[in-house]
């Protein structure tokens, strides 16, 4: 059995794309991974409505258990609501070094928002309303309902942690890093902000080095339990 697995959570109404980029980075330096499909996403709009928050945590639960069968330590990296339910995961079973990457503590910044449609209302505008069709109000009010659950477990999230956050960011307001770093119960801690990049952290202008800091900070773990 391998030392290290390494399970990797997409986003909200979003895919395995997202963070494809950096499974792949660390499936090449021979570490075991797990990146599956949330429940109802990856289907359309009907399929993401009848799935709920409970539906996704189950997802996020038996991502981790397949895991556990195939790797002795456990490595959660949560991106955007992935984020979220990584610590869920992170406050009820083992993990080795969570991290999460553009995860909301407060959503949608609409001062971006304003910004981007400013600079380039052809590129942003027809992506902000495809957004706000493609996603049922009963699915945005299950991620609120997850949001204000995954707050009130934060201070039972001990296990090291790595918080990730772009500052072009419009759908997760970049003062949720800070805020993600006070209220959780960890003692080491550490936020990275990566000041030209949105949402899509690793489909972006940094994907290498953020990318590159999270393979850095897994070697780091593997070094500490070889030694």
């Amino acid at each position: 059995m391998s030392q290290i697995g390494i399970l990797i959570l997409h986003g909200f109404a979003g895919e395995v794309r997202e963070v494809l980029p950096l499974a792949r980075a660390l499936q090449e330096e021979g570490y075991i991974i797990e990146c599956p499909t949330l429940e109802g996403h990856g289907l359309g709009r009907q399929a993401l409505g009848k799935s709920t928050r409970h539906d996704w945590l189950f997802s996020a639960e038996e991502g981790y258990k397949r895991l556990t069968m195939r790797a002795e330590r456990i490595v959660v990296i949560g991106f955007s609501m992935g984020g979220l339910l990584a610590l869920h995961l992170a406050a009820k079973y083992p993990v080795e070094y969570l991290f999460t990457l553009n995860t909301p503590y407060y959503y949608w910044d609409i001062r971006q928002a304003v910004r981007k449609l400013t600079t380039d209302f052809r590129t942003h505008f027809p992506r902000y309303i495809s957004g706000a069709t493609r996603i049922p109000m009963s699915s945005m009010l299950q991620f609120r309902r997850l949001l204000q659950e995954t707050k009130q477990l934060m201070p039972q999230v001990t296990c090291p942690y790595a918080i990730l956050q772009g500052e072009q960011d419009d759908t997760v307001q970049a003062i949720s890093a800070e805020h993600l770093r006070q209220q959780v119960g960890s003692q080491h801690i550490s936020v990275d902000y990566f000041p030209r990049s949105d949402h899509l952290l690793l489909l972006g202008p940094e994907a290498e080095e953020a990318i590159g800091l999270v393979i850095r900070k897994v070697k780091e773990v593997e070094q500490e339990l070889e030694s």
